[in-house]
């Protein structure tokens, strides 16, 4: 991953970058996104918050919350924590900030406001985090939307990699996320529903930023933009 950008925003659409945003929506005081499932269930007991996350999909034993956008919008959390961690978001978002001070999550449901939030920064990397270590749909037609977005606010001069995801995203729409690799996965484990709340574009106002960052975990706050 390139170094020397001022900022990021780290996409996992489909679904952990779209369940933060609804998490800290939802009123969670601070999201804790940690790797191993070790060191998340060390942070939520001392801590006293909430357990959320997946692998394979599916919750992991012990946890209070999967990784479902659905249930997260549901939620009134009234300033509790919560701490995270997914097979690939939570993942490449610990990479990301190893490299860059700045970071924010970014989705479908708050990306215009994402690209609000980029304008503050001179140079800004895009991280499609894509599945198992390879580009995924999903994450670059995401990509594409938020670039989209920035062209309007700023004509800002783009890599190639976010020229190919702008043209992506303006020969599509979001249902095209529905075709993706995580999506057929979450229709074997019976959660094919988050899909279409993940593709509701521009829902939410509020992007997670990094706001402290430790050797194991990273804490995001909420912001509106």
């Amino acid at each position: 991953m390139p170094n020397g950008f001022d900022a990021a925003i780290v996409v996992d659409v489909i679904r952990a970058t779209t369940t933060a945003a609804f998490l800290l929506q939802a009123g969670a005081g601070k999201l804790l996104l940690a790797d191993r499932l070790e060191t998340a269930r060390r942070l939520a007991r001392a801590s006293a918050a909430l357990l959320a996350g997946e692998r394979d999909g599916l919750p992991p034993p012990g946890f209070d919350l999967g990784n479902s956008p659905r249930e997260a919008a549901l939620l009134k959390l009234d300033g509790r924590p919560v701490v995270m961690t997914t097979t690939n978001g939570t993942r490449a978002t610990l990479r990301t900030a190893a490299l860059v001070p700045n970071v924010a999550l970014g989705a479908l449901v708050n990306a215009a406001a994402a690209a609000r939030w980029a304008t503050g920064y001179d140079s800004v990397l895009l991280v499609a985090a894509g599945r198992n270590g390879k580009l995924a749909l999903d994450d670059a037609y995401t990509v594409g939307v938020i670039v989209s977005a920035l062209q309007r606010l700023s004509r800002a001069r783009l890599g190639e990699g976010a020229l190919l995801a702008l043209k992506l995203a303006e020969n599509a729409d979001a249902g095209v996320i529905a075709h993706s690799a995580a999506a057929r996965a979450l229709e074997k484990v019976g959660l094919e529903r988050d899909v279409a709340l993940c593709a509701n574009r521009d829902a939410l106002r509020l992007v997670p930023i990094l706001r402290e960052r430790s050797r194991v975990s990273l804490t995001f706050e909420g912001a509106v933009f």
